[in-house]
């Protein structure tokens, strides 16, 4: 594996959700609490207004009030990224420079909206705001179709970009970038059914969204690949990935708040344009969490306690 700079995450990150009351408000205690729950758990990082969050649903207002307070909570005891939503280049340049959080390790910098119309629209995009950043940048990569991909190894040369964080699990994608990135330059998926082949292939990270559920298993998978341990891997894999299919059925965000609902660490309770999951994925959501093995279980019980 290519040696990684320390201000690169790695490991298992969670991309942490945001949740809401039943006014549509954020929930600050349930926020609290599941950052408590990975605080005390197998995660290696937090990334706050990620992928997962709803991020582009919050006011910038609530996005820094939500950073605040995450960072109060954590107090240095888990490595943080910070997230700038999906934005057009000039505001994300603006809020960007803006970032002055010496607690947080690197920014997460989402795909740009309305996405870029060609490899040297993503390479502007990011340029700009790796020129203009006080930290190391993580791109963010969501389509693997043929030719539109150039620019991740083109910006994987730039100063102050630390890594990209891949949607789209493609292995041949993968494959390609770890045999041709230069040192330093840090890759990480963002998919967690395809965090084991991934990690096979010689990945540094995942940040998952099922680890905002079950932190320790996942975490766990992500242990025993590091240390060349496959067998285990892989059957905690097969432990988790019914629920990881179920998360990508009808989006992530509502997916896994129906999880955490129904663990009571949180409402399902999301903004529009996105909607709570159809009665069809709760019943089973609801059935695959019944199904966790009791390693799984018992440790539930232990933090919804």
């Amino acid at each position: 594996m290519t040696e990684i700079g320390s201000n690169i995450a790695q490991g298992h990150g969670v991309s942490l959700i945001t949740p809401f009351n039943d006014t549509g408000e954020v929930d600050y205690p349930a926020l609290e609490r599941l950052t408590k729950i990975l605080m005390d758990s197998k995660v290696n990082f937090i990334v706050v207004l990620g992928h997962a969050s709803e991020v582009t649903l919050l006011d910038e207002d609530e996005q820094v009030r939500v950073m605040d307070f995450i960072s109060e909570i954590n107090n240095g005891t888990k490595d943080l990224v910070g997230g700038v939503a999906s934005t057009n280049t000039r505001n994300a340049i603006r809020r960007v420079s803006a970032f002055n959080r010496r607690d947080f390790k690197s920014i997460f910098c989402g795909t740009p909206m309305p996405a870029a119309s060609s490899n040297s629209g993503c390479i502007g995009h990011y340029r700009s705001i790796a020129q203009e950043s006080p930290l190391p940048i993580l791109m963010h990569h969501e389509s693997a179709l043929p030719g539109q991909s150039e620019w991740v190894m083109e910006m994987a040369q730039e100063k102050n970009v630390a890594g990209v964080v891949d949607e789209s699990g493609s292995i041949e994608l993968m494959d390609h970038w770890l045999q041709n990135r230069p040192s330093g330059f840090g890759l990480l998926s963002a998919r967690d059914s395809m965090a084991l082949p991934l990690f096979a292939l010689g990945i540094d990270g995942a940040i998952s969204t099922i680890g905002n559920a079950f932190p320790d298993a996942f975490g766990e998978m992500i242990d025993l690949l590091a240390f060349g341990a496959m067998n285990e891997a892989r059957m905690r894999h097969h432990e988790l990935s019914p629920l990881m299919r179920l998360l990508e059925k009808e989006g992530r965000p509502t997916a896994i708040k129906s999880v955490l609902s129904q663990l009571h660490r949180c409402s399902s309770a999301v903004r529009l344009p996105n909607t709570p999951v159809t009665e069809t994925t709760q019943q089973l959501i609801y059935q695959a969490i019944a199904e966790l093995p009791e390693h799984i279980a018992s440790k539930l019980l232990n933090q919804t306690a």
